[in-house]
């Protein structure tokens, strides 16, 4: 999949590295603009049958795995992990299928990478990023029958690649990365630049012949005495979980897909058994319907050195923050149902949200975040419903994050924001004037028990009217990753 989108995938580890490793690679032939060091020509690595090797052991047909080092063309050292390399006499080296190589040092600015195979047996999935993290919306697959390629990245010129072989195993007979050495996509806060993290359902599939290999691939459709191999969401409906409404997930060699079943509209209270915002989006009961799993796109907030706060730049779900409006007693303490801390919401984002979207290597960059829940927080003073703080992979915003200038968000426009297709199949509600959904934040009303703030359709935070079991209210993930 070639995704031609110019995201900004998580900008650079510091200016610092940048310039050390440019100054290390131009020798005397740099010049500064701007304070940032750049070059006329590209450099390059080259790897051949007898230069840069990672795997340098003996002929292992079952392949190594671990870290070696490629030097430039100038005589600097690059490390690269690779996994299932074997190092053969004749070729570069050989990746079995499923193997890999990735720089873990930067390439700042990389241009092209060129691979020449010696058979063509496998195909190769090449990734680029601005950090060692990597998404399918920023990937190129080339086929098996192509004996040499060379990949230009959507001229994006990342600092990090990955390269993956495919259905076979791939012989590299020789290689080449050209790069400039200046970092030309550097991550920034403010909420103006965007980064592609995880994977979640979102557009809606259309393709009549997609549709009818899904539909083929479904198998018996679920009811309410027995899910077949569907799993029911376990939402609500007339107060208590019930099962009519379900999902699937199936996968092909490339992409992933969710289809959507439901025999009951999803009432837009959880205490109730009608009304429904589903049919106004499009969707009826007893039909179903597929989402594709795409990356998703977030706002990049802040950055602090070695890590940034990011926020999903769409609405990606719809969900109640809490079931009901009773009171609970928790650790022998009355727990109110806009507590943050012990919202349906908080759990839901920190198990479904976080094991659907992000892979192993994704959630290691995603931090544990100590949540500010205090009364500042919520903006208001007093406010006896702010609750203790939380620590979180996945949060929503506060009320303070939602209207803070140095995010980006001090305006109702900045504020924003459309539904996925799939987060309309749950019920958001979408304002058809202008296409938004509202949005919940964490921080609680300070007069009623039963309230949480949100934003609303145009961009104004609003408290006084949005009651903790609306299941119609868009979903809007937050989390801090490393860089």
């Amino acid at each position: 999949m070639n995704v031609k989108r110019r995201n900004f995938v998580f900008g650079t580890m510091c200016l610092l590295s940048v310039l050390t490793l440019s100054v290390a690679l131009f020798g005397n032939k740099t010049e500064l603009f701007n304070g940032i060091l750049a070059s006329e020509n590209p450099y390059s690595i080259v790897f051949e049958t007898s230069k840069n090797k990672l795997a340098v052991g003996a002929f292992n047909p079952t392949g190594y795995s671990g870290s070696g080092v490629a030097t430039t063309e100038l005589g600097n050292e690059v490390a690269f992990d690779y996994s299932l390399l074997i190092n053969p006499t004749s070729n570069w080296q050989t990746i079995l299928e499923g193997g890999f190589f990735t720089n873990i040092n930067p390439i700042h600015g990389m241009e092209q990478i060129t691979i020449n195979k010696s058979d063509t047996t496998a195909s190769v999935k090449v990734y680029w990023s601005n950090i060692s993290i990597f998404s399918e919306g920023q990937c190129e697959v080339f086929a098996a029958a192509t004996d040499s390629f060379t990949c230009t990245f959507d001229e994006y010129k990342p600092n990090y690649i990955k390269v993956v072989a495919i259905g076979a195993s791939l012989n590299i007979e020789n290689m080449e990365i050209e790069f400039s050495c200046s970092d030309e996509n550097p991550l920034e806060g403010g909420g103006s630049k965007t980064v592609l993290m995880g994977m979640y359902p979102q557009s809606m599939v259309t393709d009549a012949t997609l549709l009818s290999t899904l539909n083929s691939a479904r198998g018996t459709l679920p009811t309410s005495s027995n899910s077949q191999s569907w799993t029911s969401y376990g939402y609500y409906i007339s107060g208590s979980v019930s099962s009519y409404m379900w999902y699937i997930d199936i996968r092909d060699e490339t992409d992933g897909y969710r289809g959507v079943y439901f025999t009951s509209y999803r009432p837009y209270y959880t205490t109730t058994s009608s009304d429904t915002y589903q049919d106004d989006n499009g969707y009826n009961t007893s039909s179903v319907y597929w989402f594709k799993y795409e990356p998703i796109t977030w706002r990049v907030l802040d950055v602090q050195s070695n890590r940034a706060f990011l926020m999903a730049d769409l609405v990606l779900d719809s969900q109640d923050y809490h079931y009901s409006t009773s009171e609970r007693t928790i650790g022998g303490s009355t727990v109110y149902a806009n507590n943050y801390k012990e919202s349906h919401i908080l759990s839901w984002l920190n198990d479904n949200f976080y094991n659907t979207a992000f892979t192993a290597a994704e959630k290691a960059r995603i931090q544990t975040t100590t949540v500010d829940n205090s009364v500042a927080s919520t903006g208001y003073d007093p406010n006896a419903y702010a609750c203790a703080n939380t620590s979180d992979k996945v949060f929503l915003l506060s009320y303070a994050e939602a209207t803070s200038a140095t995010y980006g968000l001090s305006t109702d426009a900045s504020r924003q924001l459309q539904p996925s297709a799939y987060a309309q199949s749950q019920g958001v509600y979408t304002y058809t004037s202008n296409g938004n959904s509202n949005w919940w934040l964490r921080s609680p009303n300070y007069d009623y028990a039963g309230i949480a703030r949100y934003v609303n359709i145009n961009g104004f935070v609003y408290d006084n009217d949005c009651i903790v079991y609306y299941t119609y209210i868009g979903v809007v993930p937050a989390l801090w990753i490393s860089l």
